[in-house]
């Protein structure tokens, strides 16, 4: 939820807190200030409404926080022209000292207010007092992921992938070539054992019986 912004709606902003830092810086130079001129109540009296304002508005530096803050940037302006007319009254009006003091405090205070970034008010609390803060949240579904590159072959994968893509073109080549050279190798496979049998047989055939002496024996 984007906070409330207050009067001005351009320019330079300040968070709550620094306002709050602010108002007690002023009320603490107001009452220290006090001292040092004459009819110093009013500065008194207006420190000590701006620490009340900023001690109870619902910002961080806050004790009670019983004030929202758009009603207390409207009553910070509202307090710094209130010490402006009270300066003006003869009876209660400080010297000259005085009178710059307030005009630096109530020109800061009223420059800063209408500066301030304001959250719109108190708001929902939690049980334990802190402030709760209305929000809408819209799911969306998550980007599909690129898948993750494959890793890269080692250098031993490439040569074993090499060798058996080799090997397999080998084989295919000699199964190639065998069975075209088939019909030939077998013809001359026949001839051989064909010129083989040819020769056992010459050599294996019938001998004719040598020749006896000339006459029967015993002659």
């Amino acid at each position: 939820m984007r906070p409330r912004t207050g009067t001005s709606p351009t320019g330079w902003r300040i968070p709550f807190w620094a306002l709050q830092v602010l108002e007690l810086g002023v009320a603490f130079l107001l009452v220290t200030q006090s001292v040092h001129v004459g009819h110093g109540g009013v500065l008194v009296a207006a420190g000590a409404v701006l620490a009340a304002l900023a001690l109870t508005a619902d910002g961080p530096l806050g004790i009670y926080r019983v004030c929202g803050q758009r009603l207390h940037v409207s009553l910070v302006v509202g307090v710094s022209v209130g010490l402006v007319v009270a300066a003006c009254i003869p009876s209660i009006r400080p010297d000259l000292e005085g009178l710059l003091v307030i005009a630096l405090a109530v020109v800061a205070l009223i420059a800063l207010a209408l500066r301030t970034t304001t959250g719109g008010g108190r708001g929902r609390r939690s049980p334990g007092g802190r402030p709760v803060i209305d929000a809408t949240a819209t799911v969306t579904s998550p980007a599909p992921r690129d898948p993750a590159p494959a890793p890269e072959p080692s250098v031993a994968d490439q040569a074993f992938r090499t060798a058996g893509r080799t090997a397999g073109a080998a084989a295919a080549a000699g199964k190639r070539a065998a069975e075209e050279h088939r019909p030939v190798v077998e013809d001359q496979v026949k001839r051989g054992l064909r010129g083989a049998g040819r020769l056992a047989g010459r050599l294996t055939g019938p001998k004719s019986p040598p020749d006896g002496p000339a006459g029967a024996p015993g002659d």
